[in-house]
């Protein structure tokens, strides 16, 4: 696990809202047990989070979007890729990703938008 990113919840400042959405589907799907998770899993599970909330300027994430997210999430040290043994239709591998901070940090440091239901 990553330890500065542990107990330096300020390290989520750094990071875009898209991001930061994307961190809190790879939490989702820790916490579910479904982890390490491919990028189309991760694209719907982000979707549906962003349907409960009220975050305007993050728009519709694409799959790119997403990928493009756990890059910078595992430069950050927020997640981590894990090799899976699966491939894609082309042949090349497909990456799956797990959380390299414990679940609860990352709920304690994404932006409260985020987690606030518009139900």
């Amino acid at each position: 696990m990553a330890t500065d990113t542990e107990t330096d919840t300020d390290a989520f400042d750094e990071i875009s809202l898209t991001n930061q959405v994307v961190l809190l589907g790879v939490a989702e799907l820790q916490r579910r047990g479904e982890t390490p998770a491919q990028t189309h899993v991760l694209r719907r599970v982000c979707r549906t989070q962003l349907e409960g909330v009220n975050v305007g300027v993050i728009g519709t994430l694409t799959e790119a979007d997403v990928m493009r997210s756990l890059y910078r999430l595992e430069d950050e040290g927020f997640v981590e890729e894990i090799e899976t043994e699966g491939t894609s239709p082309t042949g090349k591998g497909r990456p799956a990703y797990a959380l390299d901070v414990a679940p609860e940090i990352v709920e304690e440091g994404v932006a409260d938008e985020l987690l606030e239901s518009t139900d």
